[in-house]
């Protein structure tokens, strides 16, 4: 089981300035798109934005890139001072950080949140493809450090929730959570095939990250599916 504080600890807030940067060079987007970060190839993305520019955190060379018509500025972020160097990149661009100084993270720390995310990721993809309607890409959101995507009826904002958490304060391993919105609280009499029901603070499915990962991908994918479709029992 990785450590919470050895996964992430001080890559989140790099990754919360790279976020605040992309609220200003993006439109405002649909389910707080525009708040979203990416992972895919081994790095922490923006994604193309307006079709010139990408922040990208590589998890496996330590780097930050800045790029920009072509033009590339890096940072080295297990031992620049990553603020100051933030800080002159965002005034080069016209734009503002608001942060603490940021500590530079460990090999460590960039290889076990690598490994987290790489699992995390395929999970909830492989599960997307099982969904019909209206749905988001998978979004790393920054404040949470989580993975989502949201599932929705197109009436009355009856949406689904879908992440995976890599741990938060009161729980310190990952987990998969779901949560149907508004909460119908009949729905959770529903018996589950893994997971529990959980109602403190939010009510929803929960799911143990060793719950899930005892199964191939594709087969976690499916048992995903399975308690979506108890999850959406909450709009019938």
């Amino acid at each position: 089981m990785p450590d919470l504080e050895v996964r992430f600890e001080n890559i989140q807030p790099i990754c919360m300035v790279i976020g605040e940067l992309k609220q200003q060079l993006v439109e405002e987007l649909p389910h707080f798109g525009h708040h979203g970060l990416f992972f895919q190839n081994d790095e922490i993305t923006t994604g193309q934005m307006n079709n010139k520019t990408e922040i990208k955190i590589n998890l496996l060379t330590g780097q930050l890139l800045y790029f920009h018509n072509e033009r590339g500025s890096f940072i080295d972020l297990k031992n620049d001072d990553i603020l100051a160097k933030l800080q002159s990149l965002a005034s080069e661009h016209s734009l503002k950080i608001t942060t603490e100084p940021l500590k530079n993270p460990t090999e460590k720390e960039f290889l076990g949140y690598h490994d987290f995310a790489i699992k995390a990721k395929q999970l909830l993809e492989l599960f997307r493809m099982h969904l019909q309607g209206n749905f988001t890409l998978i979004h790393l959101w920054p404040h949470h450090f989580d993975f989502s995507l949201e599932w929705f009826t197109g009436k009355k904002d009856e949406q689904i929730g879908i992440g995976i958490s890599p741990g938060d304060a009161d729980y310190p391993f990952p987990y998969l959570y779901m949560n149907p919105w508004p909460l119908n609280e009949n729905v959770v009499e529903n018996s589950l095939p893994l997971g529990k029901w959980h109602t403190n603070q939010w009510t929803g499915i929960k799911v143990e990250w060793d719950e899930l990962v005892q199964f191939m991908p594709k087969d976690a994918a499916a048992k995903i599916n399975d308690l979506f479709n108890i999850a959406n029992k909450n709009f019938k």
